[in-house]
């Protein structure tokens, strides 16, 4: 695994105008426990001004060196706007608006699918989406998971066709080939008013942020920054590259009154596997070893005079990967297929990347010597 950088940050969901608010099996809900916690900055959006949208005539795309203005008229029909309404957490209760974003990535017979962000609308009880700004059409909850914070919605074909809604599939782009200072453009319902379009760059790729959603569940993402404007209600829209492909799903920013230009976006190659799974099971399988464990920090190692930090495994779930492999009750993990274990963080990236039914090497520090054990990863459903 690569490495990245970490940070710690103040993170704000982009949750819209008006604001709504991989596995190890037993131990993964563990290991999200321990992370750090981190507050999100809460604040009053201004007020919002009603506004009707008149469409632009498409213009045909120049073939020769497309420009952002040629590109948009080729993607904004696979963009929404997303509206919701929830519950409010407080006294006296009520129902709050809120809204977000997503784009169009599957299609089948009877209905048009669309990814965005988990907690866009996690707590929703009416979801609708609007193509072009103006009609609006009921969506359902086709799957959603909350650890990669990504969601499925579908709505009917049927649907869009007797309002007359133009509609098209978004092309998905490839997020490994972006580099530092690569052009980005971001598309979305900022600040709930409908589409508005962005540009900036990629300013850094392979970070992983630790951040804290609106249930105070802390979460590890793994993301790439750019300075393309975002704002609320940008969240699970789509973040494209200069040829109009998405290479990433807006998810988060970094506030301040200091700070300017800290956009996160889950990068498509890692969330297009995620996505797939839930439009096709409702839910994620991710890889499961099946443990229960702890961080063996640089303090712990020194403490206990230990050669190496890593994964220090506490119990072992019965009939797991884990105990059908070998693996006991305080060994120390410090390799996944040759890739060096430090830590918990560590550990889940690299069983974020893989399989379940992947056949693994898993290194662990037993009784002053290392053992090279081989696991097949299980699936644990989420």
């Amino acid at each position: 695994m690569q490495n990245k950088k970490f940070l710690s940050i103040m993170i704000l969901f982009l949750l819209g105008s008006l604001t709504l608010g991989a596995g190890l099996g037993a131990g993964y809900a563990i290991a999200f426990n321990m992370l750090p916690e981190v507050e999100i900055i809460q604040q009053e959006a201004p007020a919002t001004v009603s506004s009707v949208r008149i469409n632009p005539l498409t213009v045909p795309v120049d073939p020769r060196e497309p420009t952002i203005a040629d590109i948009i008229p080729k993607v904004k029909d696979s963009v929404v706007s997303i509206s919701v309404f929830a519950p409010v957490n407080r006294p006296f209760g009520g129902i709050q608006p809120g809204a977000g974003s997503g784009f169009i990535f599957y299609q089948d017979d009877e209905f048009v699918y669309i990814a965005t962000n988990n907690h866009v609308i996690e707590h929703a009880t009416e979801i609708t989406i609007s193509l072009d700004d103006n009609e609006n059409v009921r969506a359902q909850v086709v799957g959603r998971y909350a650890g990669s914070d990504l969601a499925v919605l579908a709505v009917s074909r049927e649907e869009l066709y007797e309002k007359g809604v133009p509609f098209s599939v978004a092309t998905l782009g490839d997020s490994d080939v972006m580099r530092m200072g690569d052009t980005v453009i971001a598309i979305g319902n900022a600040m709930g008013e409908g589409q508005t379009v962005t540009q900036g760059i990629v300013s850094a790729t392979g970070l992983t942020i630790s951040v804290s959603d609106p249930g105070m569940r802390t979460l590890t993402l793994n993301v790439m920054q750019t300075d393309a404007a975002v704002n609320r209600g940008n969240s699970g829209g789509p973040l494209l590259n200069q040829y109009g492909e998405v290479i990433g799903i807006v998810t988060a920013k970094l506030m301040g009154s200091d700070i300017e230009g800290m956009g996160y976006a889950l990068p498509i190659n890692e969330a297009r596997i995620i996505l797939e799974e839930l439009k096709e099971l409702g839910s994620v399988r991710q890889a499961f070893i099946g443990i229960i464990h702890e961080d063996f920090s640089e303090f712990m190692r020194d403490l206990f005079n230990m050669p190496y930090t890593g994964v220090l495994v506490r119990e072992l779930v019965p009939d797991s990967p884990a105990e059908a492999a070998g693996i006991e009750a305080g060994d120390l993990i410090i390799y996944f297929n040759n890739v060096r274990i430090n830590g918990t963080s560590d550990l889940v990236g690299e069983l974020a990347g893989a399989r379940p039914g992947d056949d693994v090497v898993i290194t662990v520090y037993r009784d002053g010597a290392t053992i090279e054990i081989p696991l097949t990863l299980g699936t644990a459903q989420w």
